[in-house]
């Protein structure tokens, strides 16, 4: 009875910490951003990024996307199992005809972490999912050399 209670209690505090997702006024990752693709691009490209990327490894979660096609937007999330929460969220807005605004929240750890954040706006950005970003964030410094080569 007492072996019972206990991996009861661990099962319980296992999908507890596992499934928190995200929540209002947390520290989750998150961007915001224009991006030069049209919306119904961007919309797909987030249901295949959210489906190939952040259902975990085995495929517990799910991905919901909604689609207001009369506003031109949409919200795209990754929900737990059980509890429903939210461990991904991207919305959607058309900004024009070939531009898009985007906000996409991650929970900040494991499969919804910071770098699955970058590698959904890499996706969105450049119309090709992969789980991981390979674009710099940033131009890297030009080095000086140290000394002067002789001529």
């Amino acid at each position: 009875m007492y072996r019972n209670l206990v991996a009861a209690s661990a099962l319980a505090l296992g999908l507890a910490g596992c499934s928190l997702g995200i929540s209002p006024g947390s520290s989750s990752p998150h961007s915001e951003f224009k991006a030069p693709v049209a919306f119904k691009d961007a919309y797909a490209t987030v249901i295949r990024q959210s489906n190939n990327c952040l259902r975990s490894t085995d495929n517990a979660y799910r991905v919901i996307a909604d689609l207001n096609e009369s506003a031109q937007s949409g919200v795209v999330r990754v929900l737990a199992p059980y509890t429903d929460n939210e461990m991904s969220r991207v919305d959607l807005k058309a900004a024009g005809p070939k531009s898009t605004d985007v906000r996409i929240v991650m929970w900040g750890k494991g499969t919804w972490d910071a770098a699955a954040m970058q590698a959904m706006q890499d996706a969105i950005y450049y119309s090709i999912t992969s789980c991981s970003t390979y674009m710099p964030l940033d131009p890297r410094p030009v080095v000086k050399p140290s000394r002067d080569l002789p001529n």
